[in-house]
C-alpha cells in the first residue's frame, strides 16, 4: 500500500504497508508534552490532553491542497483512525461541531480562512473547545510556533510531514484519552 504525503507543491512519496506502520508505531515512545520551542524540533506539544467528549479515534484533516488531505486521510484510516478530510476551511467548524472528532489536523496557510483563525474559532465554541488541535504546516520557525500556540493549537508538526510524527502525536493523545483523567 502506498501513501503520498504533500507539502504545498512538493510531494514526498512514502511507501509502507499497514502492517509495517503498526510495527513501527509499537516501537515508538509516547510524545513528551512540554513547552520547548527548539528550532530543531519537528513536533512540539504544548498542552496535556484533557478531551472527554469526542470519539478517541476520529480525526478531521484540513488542508486546502486536496491531495495532501486525502493522503493523510488514507494514512490515518490504514492506522485504525476514523478520518474525514476537508479542503474547504469554511466547512471546518460545522463539520467539527457535527462529527465531534477528538482531533483536528489543520494546515496553517489556506486561502480565505487560515488555520490560526480556525483554531481560535474552534477554541471559542463550547462544542469544539475540547478537541486536540494539531498544526501541520511548513511555517515552523520559533515565531510561527508561538503564533500557533497562542491561537490555541495543542501541537505543531512541521512539514515536510513524516507520517510517523503525526501518528506519534495522535496515538499518544488517543492513548491518554482512552486511559481517562490522571
Amino acid at each position: 500500500m502506498s501513501f503520498v504525503c504533500a507539502s504545498g507543491a512538493n510531494l514526498a512519496r512514502v511507501f509502507r504497508s499497514a502492517r509495517e506502520w503498526r510495527t513501527e508505531k509499537a516501537k515508538e515512545k509516547m510524545v513528551t508534552f512540554d513547552d520547548r520551542m527548539d528550532d530543531n524540533e519537528d513536533v512540539v506539544v504544548w498542552r496535556p490532553i484533557q478531551y472527554a467528549m469526542a470519539s478517541h479515534r476520529r480525526v478531521l484533516v484540513v488542508d486546502d491542497y486536496r491531495e495532501a488531505a486525502e493522503a493523510l486521510q488514507m494514512l490515518l484510516t490504514a492506522d485504525g483512525f476514523e478520518c474525514r478530510a476537508l479542503e474547504d476551511p469554511f466547512a471546518v467548524c460545522a463539520m467539527a461541531h457535527e462529527w465531534q472528532p477528538f482531533a483536528v489536523v489543520l494546515d496553517i496557510k489556506m486561502p480565505g480562512l487560515d488555520g490560526l483563525e480556525l483554531a481560535r474559532r474552534l477554541r471559542a465554541h463550547p462544542s469544539t473547545s475540547h478537541m486536540l488541535l494539531v498544526a501541520c504546516t511548513a511555517f515552523a520557525s520559533r515565531d510561527d510556533r508561538a503564533r500557533a500556540k497562542a491561537a490555541g493549537f495543542d501541537a505543531h508538526c512541521a512539514k515536510p510531514l513524516t507520517p510517523e510524527r503525526l501518528l506519534r502525536v495522535l496515538e499518544s493523545a488517543a492513548a491518554l484519552h482512552a486511559a481517562g483523567p490522571p
